[in-house]
């Protein structure tokens, strides 16, 4: 389904003069996780299988220097 509007991508070329971003469900996920963690937490522990939502979580974390 994704690869059907190459991610967003079409409707960006569509509407070149957007002025909003486009996210998909993935990164709206990552970023209501992300700002629910809190401002002093240096070290948190991610259980599961490895997804593109898991490893963008883990990858954003490990940008903003929590273990």
């Amino acid at each position: 389904e994704e690869e059907l509007n190459r991610y967003g991508e079409l409707y960006v070329q569509r509407h070149p003069n957007l002025k909003v971003k486009v996210v998909d469900g993935s990164s709206l996920a990552v970023a209501v996780v992300l700002n629910t963690i809190p401002k002093d937490t240096k070290q948190i522990l991610l259980r599961g299988n490895l997804t593109k939502v898991s490893y963008a979580i883990a990858f954003a974390l490990s940008r903003k220097g929590i273990e």
